[in-house]
């Protein structure tokens, strides 16, 4: 049997207001690179106090604001939700306009409907849901600005040091609607080669940079392959390395002196990139050194991190684990404990405050997030709500009996 005080929860959930919430949000766009979320924060906060919450927010750049929408009283122990008002571009290929949402054969389609708009606006239906039945119960969101980029907002949040003593924290990234445990990392590497410049037509006087990058970029396709061929975790798979990007050299008649690549390297949980960093600069020194590279002793390397968001794991027997995945299963959702191959701010809340840390959403991120004609089905929208709306009080409850 339902205990009352969760049917009178789920009875306060309004499934048409979630949904315009959703739109509301996805019009106000958040583009990231090239717009701040000031219309996506602005709008957020007035959701949020339309419920009740109190809203808090952080100047992390100019028109670029971290939100913190809390409800219930202040000092006790919280359950965090976590996300981000910033969307990827909107890029080509859409059927409509990309923020023009619109609600079709059961979907809310427009950029950032899963990635994750929808998300937010379940999670706040949700803390007023439970805060009505429940007023006792201290319930925060934290919205960060710039998480597809450079997850500024996170890091200005962790310093300001009044991070809340929370029991859990519940990322509400699209999931599909399962539970996820175990999330990789991501970094940002970037290194510099330096050589030295001289005519074409005598290419042995000079120290090619984009020569020695082609060593870097064969040495890291190992990497890859032996991430790849080793035995793969259970939940996340192997790590990964990806070059995006190669710029140098001056002009087609002249040796390059100058080569800067990027590169992504997807980390298991645990893992250093700056560790991973050095061991990489060290084995392109030494492949260099017994190249047959012209001027291979004149060429210098150097690099950087320039990103990181850490991977977590989570115990699977965790009580937010599966008090999410039986409210999951309770409303028809598969509810199943497994691993996220993306990357999200959910490892620096695990690292920082050392609470166990899941995501959870509606929506998904392989099939639906960063592509034309992103959407969120509307009945995720719903399950989510229901589902955060149940963990919440019974994570209340297993707390109290604790």
């Amino acid at each position: 049997m339902v205990p009352q005080t969760e049917l009178e929860a789920l009875a306060n959930l309004d499934l048409d207001r979630i949904v315009s919430d959703t739109c509301d949000l996805i019009r106000a766009g958040g583009e990231n690179p090239g717009e701040t979320e000031e219309r996506s924060v602005r709008r957020l906060r007035e959701i949020a106090e339309r419920y009740g919450a109190e809203v808090t927010l952080q100047e992390v750049a100019p028109g670029r604001e971290n939100l913190r929408a809390t409800m219930g009283p202040a000092g006790a122990p919280s359950i965090l939700f976590l996300g981000h008002s910033d969307v990827v571009p909107a890029g080509e290929g859409w059927t409509g306009a990309p923020f023009d949402p619109r609600v079709d054969d059961g979907r809310v389609v427009g950029r950032g409907a899963t990635d994750m708009k929808g998300g937010l606006a379940a999670v706040l239906a949700s803390m007023a849901a439970v805060s009505r039945v429940e007023p006792g119960i201290r319930l925060e969101l934290l919205c960060t600005v710039d998480e597809e980029d450079r997850a500024t907002g996170v890091h200005a949040a962790l310093a300001a040091l009044d991070m809340p003593e929370a029991i859990a924290c519940i990322v509400a990234e699209p999931t599909d609607l399962d539970v996820v445990v175990a999330c990789r990392g991501a970094s940002n590497l970037i290194v510099d080669i330096v050589g030295a410049s001289a005519h074409a037509g005598r290419p042995e006087e000079g120290a090619s940079a984009i020569a020695a990058a082609s060593r870097l970029i064969e040495l890291i396709g190992a990497r890859h392959a032996d991430a790849r061929a080793a035995d793969p975790d259970p939940l996340l798979g192997s790590a990964s390395w990806n070059v995006g990007t190669i710029t140098g050299g001056s002009g087609t008649s002249m040796v390059p002196r100058q080569c800067t690549v990027t590169i992504d390297r997807r980390t298991m949980p645990g893992e250093d990139p700056a560790a991973i960093l050095d061991e990489l600069l060290d084995a392109v020194r030494a492949d260099l050194a017994t190249s047959a590279i012209a001027g291979a002793d004149r060429i210098e390397i150097a690099g950087e991190v320039d990103m990181v968001m850490p991977g977590f794991r989570t115990s699977p027997d965790a009580a937010v684990a599966t008090i999410a995945a039986t409210a999951l299963q309770q409303f028809g959702a598969p509810g199943r404990p497994t691993g996220w191959t993306a990357a999200c701010e959910g490892g620096f809340i695990a690292e920082r405050l050392g609470v166990p840390t899941i995501i959870l959403g509606p929506g998904d991120v392989t099939t639906q997030a960063h592509q034309p004609d992103e959407f969120v089905p509307v009945a995720h929208l719903e399950i989510a709500a229901q589902t955060y709306v149940l963990t919440a009080l019974r994570l209340l409850q297993h707390t109290e009996v604790r």
